[in-house]
Formats: C-alpha cells, sequence, structure tokens
C-alpha cells in the first residue's frame, strides 16, 4: 500500500444492528480480511495472527462511552505478544 488509505464512520444504531456489525467484525478477524465500505470510501483490511487490543470505558451523568482499538502491523514479526496483562469482559 503506497499511499494512506483512510475510513471514517459515524452513526447512531440500535442494539441489533450494533451486534451484526461487530459480529461481522469478528468474522473478518477470523477470516484475515474486513472490507469497509460506504457511498465515499472503502478499504480492504488484513488482520494479522497478533493483533493490539486497546479498550476503554467512562461513564458520566447521562452519558456512557466504549473505545475499542485494533491495530496490527502487516509485518507480524514486528509485534511481541504481551504476555500476563488480560482483563475480564463479561456481560
Amino acid at each position: 500500500m503506497s499511499e494512506m488509505e483512510k475510513f471514517d464512520y459515524e452513526a447512531v444504531q440500535d442494539r441489533e444492528t450494533m451486534r451484526q456489525y461487530l459480529n461481522t467484525l469478528i468474522e473478518g478477524i477470523e477470516n484475515g480480511k474486513i472490507l469497509l465500505r460506504s457511498e465515499k470510501e472503502s478499504v480492504l483490511l488484513a488482520p494479522t495472527e497478533l493483533i493490539r487490543f486497546s479498550l476503554k470505558a467512562k461513564r458520566k451523568p447521562g452519558k456512557s462511552k466504549i473505545t475499542i482499538k485494533l491495530s496490527w502491523n502487516d509485518f507480524p514479526s514486528d509485534i511481541l505478544r504481551d504476555k500476563g496483562n488480560a482483563i475480564q469482559i463479561s456481560t
């Protein structure tokens, strides 16, 4: 990839639509291929075996927020797996 490709999307969605988006992202991670597309732009991503995971959450009166960030190097040997730094996610 010689130039940066960028995809931005923001919308208010119901929980079922969000669940479908997240499940599709999970499938893309499992298959090593995620295609993001809108009317204006698109980007094809190829997640590698080692993915950096960042999770942030905050809550204040009247508003809550979760930020999930996944990133990887196209050359996975450049990333070292973090050991012993696990979190729990539950419902």
